[in-house]
């Protein structure tokens, strides 16, 4: 009878542990399917060449928050500093938007900005840590003016992003990297510069993941986030340039030099600036062919 018994315990506990890890397999799953989601709806929405999503929830996904519960998150974090805002400042009994963009910039700059990294592109370490760089500092100040009506632009010039307001004829400047808050000179007349579309913005956090991973040695991971920044601006030729350094690395003079060709063929205007990679890669492909 005992025996029964036991065995009967056995069984049960069995079971439970059955279940147990069934149930922990469909939580992975339901978690990795919830991350690919995100992503794929983020690609869908570029599919036609134009975002449809807002530039917060946009830079999110690309910075990887990859559910939903997480989007919520950070949503209520960034609506929580949009309320302090409200409070704390002058900002909501203002019309002027040069005069609210510079209420929004400084009460960040005291309030919300704990130090710049230049490899802190990620947007959840501007809401977590109050952390951040160029990129991502200006995605924020983006997406709070725009809260209050303010259309603010962001600025590219190679290597920085600074932020733009353009009304009535009145320009200013918005530096987040710099404590003095001004744009540099030479920033500024920089004939190089360039003001972004919110597609052009997401592309960068994909291009900065990129960058990380190649500096890390996943080349596959770094080519797979550059294919992404494409989606997003496809006439940019640093993402081509960074994905042939993935197949050189791998040495893969082959593919490379496809790709290559490929993308020549529908940006024939880039083959003046490539055509020494051109010309590298179409010798080390041939130089392969001969080996075997």
């Amino acid at each position: 009878m005992k025996y029964v018994l036991l065995t009967k315990k056995w069984c049960l506990v069995f079971l439970v542990l059955l279940i147990g890890c069934h149930s922990l397999q469909h939580t992975n799953s339901y978690e990795e399917n919830s991350q690919n989601n995100l992503e794929a709806s983020l690609i869908k929405d570029i599919a036609d060449g134009r975002l449809d999503m807002t530039l917060e929830e946009a830079c999110l996904i690309a910075s990887g928050v990859n559910s939903a519960k997480k989007m919520d998150e950070y949503r209520e974090k960034m609506n929580h500093l949009i309320s302090l805002i409200s409070r704390e400042t002058s900002v909501a009994r203002t019309s002027d938007p040069i005069t609210k963009a510079q209420i929004i910039f400084d009460w960040l700059q005291a309030n919300a900005n704990e130090g710049t990294y230049k490899d802190c592109y990620d947007v959840r370490n501007v809401l977590n840590l109050k952390i951040g760089n160029c990129l991502s500092y200006a995605v924020r100040f983006t997406v709070i003016c725009r809260c209050y009506g303010v259309d603010i632009k962001n600025v590219l010039i190679p290597g920085h992003i600074y932020n733009l307001l353009e009304i009535n004829g009145q320009t200013r400047d918005f530096e987040h990297t710099h404590s003095d808050g001004i744009v540099k000179k030479m920033d500024k007349d920089d004939p190089r510069k360039k003001v972004m579309k919110d597609e052009e913005v997401v592309a960068e956090i994909y291009l900065y993941r990129a960058r990380n991973a190649n500096n890390d040695l996943q080349y596959d991971e770094s080519s797979k986030d550059c294919r992404l920044a494409l989606m997003f601006n496809p006439h940019d030729s640093r993402f081509i340039i960074l994905i042939l350094d993935n197949y050189i690395a791998k040495k893969n003079y082959h593919e490379a030099f496809v790709f290559l060709n490929e993308y020549l063929t529908r940006y024939p205007d880039d083959k003046k600036s490539l055509q020494n990679t051109y010309n590298l890669l179409q010798r080390l492909d041939k130089k392969g062919d001969n080996k075997h």
